[in-house]
């Protein structure tokens, strides 16, 4: 079987509908672990806010997957993300992923 090739547009990694407060975490641990520049999720970074869980875990995960190969399969965090075209960056909080 042959990998799928690797998206051509601007990418970004989300969590998918339904991810528990767990999976969450154990995202979000994991990508801190991997030593990803965390600054923008903690306390008056751009995207400190929504102060959620969810919201901080998405950001960590997206950053991890674009300093990856972004390989498809650098996005699935134990199936518990996906890969989107839509850009999630809000007011001053930039997600990375390049522009389409």
């Amino acid at each position: 079987m042959t990998p799928s090739p690797k998206p051509k547009k601007a990418m970004w990694c989300v969590p998918k509908d339904g991810v528990s407060n767990a999976q969450s975490q154990s995202n979000l641990d994991y990508a801190f672990g991997q030593g990803i520049d965390c600054s923008p999720i903690r306390p008056s970074g751009a995207c400190f806010e929504p102060n959620t869980l969810a919201a901080h875990a998405a950001y960590a995960m997206n950053l991890l997957y674009q300093n990856s190969a972004k390989n498809p399969w650098n996005c699935d965090f134990s199936q518990a993300a996906t890969l989107s075209s839509k850009n999630p960056s809000y007011n001053d909080c930039t997600y990375p992923g390049g522009s389409s």
